[in-house]
C-alpha cells in the first residue's frame, strides 16, 4: 500500500527545484517537460518560490534558476553555479564603474578558485586568468581577503607547517610579515596583491561574508601602471558597494 503524501504542491515544488539543480536557467515550458507538471501549475509554484527567493529569474529571457535562499543550505552546487548567477548582476554593475578585470572566487582546500571572470571592455592591456584557476591564499589579493576573515586559531591552523613559496620577488614568504599583513586586511576591510602573484599586476579584493563565513571573494585586477591614489580610492569604493549588494542579496 502506497502511503498518501500530505501536500502534493510540496512534491511538485521539489521536482521543480530538482530540475533546476543542474544549474541551467530554464523556461516554464522546459520545466513542464522535465517534471510532467502542466505550465499553469509550474507558473504558480514558481511565483511562490521566487517570493521566497528559492528561485530567481533572468531579466532578459525570463528563465528560472536556483535563487539566493538556496545558498543557506550549503549545497556544493549552490556555492558555485548559483553563486555565480546570484552575483552576476552586481558584478556587471561593477564593470560599468571600473573597466578592469573582475573576479569572483570561492575558498577551496586552502586555496581560492576563480568561478567567474569579467574582462574589461575598453582596455587593451589587462590581467590574464582563467575560470577554474586556483590561487594560494597567502599570495593573492583575493586569497588574503579570505584570510582576513579568519580568527587567530583558523589562521594559525592555516599557517602550521605551510611553506610560503615565492611566485615573484614581492611575494610575502615570512610568516610574521603575513600575519601583520592579514591584521591590516582586517583593519582596512580589503586586501591587496602588489605584484605578489604576478610581476606588474595589482589587485584589490574584498570577502563576501554570509552567516559569519567568507563564502567567496571579489577582486579587481589591473596592470600596476594604471594605478593612481585617486583610482585606487575609486576601486575600493566601487568594490565596497558591490560587496554590500551581494551580501544583502544573500540574506533574502
Amino acid at each position: 500500500m502506497t502511503e498518501k503524501l500530505y501536500g502534493t504542491v510540496l512534491v511538485k515544488a521539489s521536482q521543480i527545484l530538482d530540475s533546476l539543480s543542474d544549474g541551467k536557467p530554464k523556461s516554464v515550458q522546459v520545466l513542464s517537460k522535465d517534471t510532467a507538471i502542466n505550465p499553469p501549475t509550474i507558473s504558480k509554484i514558481l511565483s511562490t518560490l521566487e517570493y521566497l527567493s528559492y528561485v530567481s529569474r533572468t531579466v532578459d529571457t525570463k528563465e528560472f534558476y536556483l535563487g539566493p535562499a538556496m545558498i543557506k543550505f550549503g549545497a556544493a552546487r549552490t556555492t558555485t553555479t548559483n553563486l555565480v548567477d546570484l552575483t552576476r548582476p552586481a558584478l556587471e554593475r561593477l564593470q560599468l564603474l571600473i573597466d578592469e578585470t573582475i573576479h569572483l572566487a570561492i575558498p577551496q582546500k586552502n586555496k581560492v578558485v576563480y568561478v567567474n571572470k569579467l574582462e574589461p571592455k575598453h582596455q587593451g592591456i589587462y590581467m590574464t586568468s582563467k575560470i577554474g584557476m586556483a590561487r594560494e591564499l597567502y599570495s593573492s589579493g583575493i586569497g588574503k581577503a579570505v584570510l582576513g576573515t579568519y580568527d587567530k586559531n583558523e589562521l594559525d591552523a592555516y599557517l602550521k607547517g605551510r611553506e610560503l613559496k615565492p611566485f615573484t620577488p614581492y611575494t610575502i614568504t615570512n610568516e610574521k610579515e603575513l600575519i601583520s599583513e592579514i591584521a591590516k586586511v582586517k583593519q582596512l576591510g580589503y586586501a591587496i596583491d602588489d605584484e605578489e602573484q604576478e610581476v606588474g599586476g595589482y589587485c584589490i579584493a574584498m570577502p563576501i561574508v554570509n552567516h559569519g563565513r567568507a563564502i567567496a571573494a571579489i577582486s579587481i585586477s589591473m596592470p600596476k601602471f594604471r594605478l593612481t591614489p585617486s583610482y585606487k580610492s575609486r576601486v575600493i569604493k566601487a568594490l565596497s558597494k558591490t560587496k554590500g549588494e551581494i551580501e544583502t542579496e544573500l540574506q533574502k
